[in-house]
């Protein structure tokens, strides 16, 4: 179930009630049937920031590619 926070106070028809400002894991359909009052959270904070490419093993196969030619 993706987790989503709540962005309007609402009711669905099952008798569930949402308050705006919290976060909750709903159903996929709930997500779906009433896209207005949710939004992700979570996603952008927990990516890390600066990534950097590690070429270590790059280097070591080239070395071996030049060594069979």
């Amino acid at each position: 179930m993706p987790n989503v926070t709540c962005i309007q106070s609402f009711s669905d028809g099952s008798g569930m009630a949402y308050q705006s400002g919290v976060e909750y894991d709903v159903p996929a359909a709930t997500l779906k049937a009433n896209p207005d009052y949710f939004k992700l959270a979570g996603t952008a904070e927990n990516k890390q920031a600066d990534t950097a490419e590690d070429k270590s093993a790059d280097e070591a196969t080239e070395e071996v590619t030049e060594e069979a030619e």
